[in-house]
């Protein structure tokens, strides 16, 4: 391997979101113009609910950080989730980020604290206490334009969450996240 440098791995813990958001992210996406806006426009395989950003992880921990993870699932049982609307971080006029709003759940927070706590623990990561749910329709700006950027009431449109996924980062490929592993939740 001649002068190349090894790639560290970054991963995250989240829920897979495909259908029907993928279409409400469509519409507002292009309601709101922000493809030509925004530099990270996420591939439709790759729109989740974040529930823990790892990073940088060793690989030699992964076997240790998945039999956690399991351990978590089989407590937790299947829920439902609400995506609520169009909403953003930062200013109206310029937003960092660009998601479809969750509606906060009792069962989600629950899942959110749990693996947050055990992963802190087991990889002595940094404390995080903010979560906002939330699912990404596009982040990094591209343009310096004003933007007249509304939050927007949808009607709420349901979704079974029967599990949790850890990913891998490819930030270079289309889709970026590959699932290494999948842990469902009890049914209910």
């Amino acid at each position: 391997m001649g002068g190349e440098l090894e790639l560290v791995q970054h991963y995250f813990i989240g829920i897979s979101i495909a259908h029907p958001v993928d279409d409400i992210a469509q519409q507002f996406r292009t309601e709101y113009q922000l493809n030509e806006k925004y530099k990270v426009i996420p591939h439709d395989k790759d729109l989740h609910l974040t529930l823990r950003y790892i990073g940088e992880l060793d690989d030699t921990k992964l076997p240790w950080l998945k039999s956690c993870l399991q351990k978590i699932a089989k407590s937790h049982t299947e829920f439902t989730v609400y995506v609520k609307g169009l909403s953003f971080f930062g200013s109206a006029s310029g937003p960092r980020v660009v998601f479809l709003a969750v509606q906060d759940s009792e069962s989600l927070r629950e899942l959110q604290k749990q693996i947050t706590r055990r992963t802190e623990e087991i990889l002595d990561l940094e404390r995080d206490t903010r979560f906002v749910p939330h699912i990404t329709i596009a982040k990094k700006r591209k343009t310096r334009d004003k933007m007249q950027l509304e939050k927007k009431s949808i009607e709420p449109v349901s979704i079974i969450i029967e599990g949790f996924t850890l990913f891998k980062i490819h930030p270079k490929a289309t889709p970026s996240y590959e699932a290494i592993a999948h842990f469902p939740l009890k049914k209910s």
